[in-house]
């Protein structure tokens, strides 16, 4: 609706239209990994590392959208350059990956898997490396409104039960896991449309640009701005890069 509204209130103004999937760390520039707050797909891995989020949402058959912030930052910097070389009126770009060089969910986990297996975050009491266990995806929600309901939903509402009974004994044990169960299933149901969602964006208008930048530099020598997904190698940007950067720059 926004941009509709822009499209029929822009007057004379050149309009640009950016829409990246799932921004995430920075590839390249300004230094690999660098972010600024968590991100959609951080908090189901700084959950997993700290071992408060034992199983999820998500099927991992399916593909995630995720696009490193700098290739989002240089699409934007090129396409404003370009609406005022052309003076198209307005232009829309999905700065995207799912069909230039799609991201299976399954090696996104996996990479995560990995690198905690490998660098755990978790602590025992003692101090000691809590033993890592592999997170487990359901890949519909009603397969885990059962899980949840029978493995804690229904504890939960016999220890609410038996606090009744007891007057009340219980009662700062049951608020504190009854706001931790609610919190979690709002998460589910916010997460479950990218843990689920199917679609692909096309970035045909993005890739044209891209082409004739290539071309624009190739004659001329300019400056060379990377926004092309097809530079990204999944498995070793998220081993290396983006999970080192949510460890270093959201966990400390």
């Amino acid at each position: 609706m926004g941009e509709m509204i822009m499209g029929h209130l822009r007057g004379r103004f050149l309009v640009v239209i950016i829409r990246p999937s799932i921004i995430t760390s920075t590839l390249k520039e300004p230094f690999p990994g660098w972010m600024e707050g968590i991100r959609t797909i951080d908090s189901v891995m700084i959950g997993y590392a700290k071992q408060i989020l034992p199983f999820f949402i998500g099927d991992l058959d399916l593909i995630i959208d995720v696009i490193p912030g700098d290739i989002v930052v240089n699409a934007m910097m090129v396409a404003m350059a370009a609406q005022l070389k052309d003076q198209q009126p307005q232009t829309i770009y999905h700065v995207t990956s799912s069909l230039r060089n799609p991201a299976p969910s399954a090696l996104v986990v996996e990479s995560m898997h990995r690198y905690f297996f490998e660098n755990p975050l978790c602590k025992g009491r003692n101090g000691e490396h809590v033993r890592m266990k592999k997170m487990r995806f359901f890949s519909t929600l009603a397969q885990l409104r059962f899980y949840t309901a029978l493995v804690y939903k229904l504890p939960l509402q016999m220890l609410g039960l038996l606090n009744i009974a007891l007057c009340g004994v219980f009662s700062r044990y049951y608020n504190k896991l009854s706001r931790k169960y609610i919190f979690f299933m709002h998460m589910v149901e916010l997460y479950a449309p990218y843990g689920l969602f199917k679609g692909c964006f096309d970035d045909t208008n993005l890739e044209r640009l891209r082409m004739a930048m290539n071309t624009d530099q190739n004659n001329n020598g300019s400056y060379y701005l990377d926004f092309d997904p097809k530079s990204v190698d999944w498995d070793d940007y998220f081993y290396r890069v983006h999970i080192p950067g949510v460890v270093k720059y959201t966990c400390h």
